[in-house]
């Protein structure tokens, strides 16, 4: 009968990122931070998902408002920040996916230093 006791466990490369999350809305609530943008409502707390290209590896993160300006027009352009602190590394690429909203692609080295994902209706 063999045994082991080994300690060594490979522990999976990481790296933190920070996503600006920005569309433009029909309608804004300043006081909540909760906007509808392609008709669809947005708002803090709302969960934002990276997927590893591979599927390997995926993490998720919460919406935190940046800024609401009301715009001439009466729309208003809603930004929200994730921060992600645990990005699983070494996937090709990265798929940033919000509720409804269309996913976006982006390389490791776009989400190290710093994207924007636009939202828009899918």
């Amino acid at each position: 009968m063999l045994t082991s006791c080994a300690t060594n466990v490979d522990v999976p490369k990481t790296f933190a990122a920070t996503i600006t999350v920005t569309g433009q809305a029909e309608q804004a609530e300043t006081g909540s931070g909760a906007c509808v943008i392609d008709m669809i409502r947005v708002a803090p707390n709302d969960q934002i998902d990276i997927f590893g290209g591979s599927g390997a590896g995926s993490t998720r993160s919460t919406l935190e408002v940046e800024a609401i300006d009301q715009l001439p027009d009466g729309t208003s352009t809603c930004s929200y920040t994730a921060h992600f602190d645990a990005v699983p590394a070494n996937q090709r690429n990265y798929e940033v996916s919000l509720g409804h909203f269309s996913p976006e692609s982006f390389s490791s080295d776009e989400l190290e230093n710093g994207v924007t994902y636009q939202l828009r209706g899918s």
